[in-house]
């Protein structure tokens, strides 16, 4: 139809919302990580706060990034959320073993994989209602 606006609000998966929801939450979680390098850098703070702090951030990514991939989705917000939560982690997955040049699919990596859908479907769950 000419002069009709495209709306997502209707299909069950959002995908231009996963993006811009995995997109945001990596811009925020990067400035999250930036300044607690800086915090660890210019103060005394132990770095035996780093294991924590790091899944504090990341399961905050994760949430965040489900949230803004439900937010404009009438349904289904779970279903975006989950998904930009798997998104998310195997994202953080792909980077790390292209940094770290550790590969191979251990139960560790199955474990992440399964708390980035369930914790993406909480933030879906939480965006759809917003």
């Amino acid at each position: 139809m000419k002069g009709k606006v495209q709306n997502y609000n209707n299909r069950v998966l959002n995908i231009p919302g996963i993006i811009i929801g995995l997109l945001v939450s990596y811009i925020i979680t990067l400035a999250f990580f930036i300044v607690y390098a800086l915090i660890l850098t210019y103060t005394p703070l132990s770095e035996l706060t780093l294991p924590t702090l790091t899944m504090l951030i990341t399961i905050i990514g994760i949430v965040l990034a489900g949230a803004i991939a439900a937010r404009h989705t009438r349904s289904k917000g779970w279903l975006n959320g989950g998904l930009a939560g798997l998104l998310y982690v195997l994202i953080m997955l792909f980077l790390g073993t292209y940094i770290i040049k550790e590969a191979g699919l251990t139960s560790v990596i199955a474990l992440k994989l399964l708390w980035g859908i369930i914790l993406g479907a909480i933030g879906g769950m939480i965006g759809i209602n917003l």
